[in-house]
């Protein structure tokens, strides 16, 4: 009967000893990281004014009037 690799290693398989997993996880920190740290830099400026018409791409900047009581 032949012996695996993981059969040797004291934990057997464990995710612990796959660095796949760990470059996962470590890709998974930075994303989190850069996002937070994007939104701590972005609400230190404020958003400039746009001057329009009432309409950007076709989309209402405001609500439309209401409409006349019959």
């Amino acid at each position: 009967m032949a012996h695996s690799p993981r059969d040797d290693h004291p934990r057997g398989g464990s995710w612990r000893a796959q660095p796949v997993v760990w470059l996962g996880i470590a890709v998974l920190a930075a994303t989190i990281a850069a996002c937070v740290w994007l939104i701590v830099v972005s609400a230190g400026d404020d958003d400039a004014a746009i001057r329009t018409d009432r309409r950007i791409f076709g989309v209402p900047t405001q609500q439309p009037s209401p409409a006349p009581p019959r």
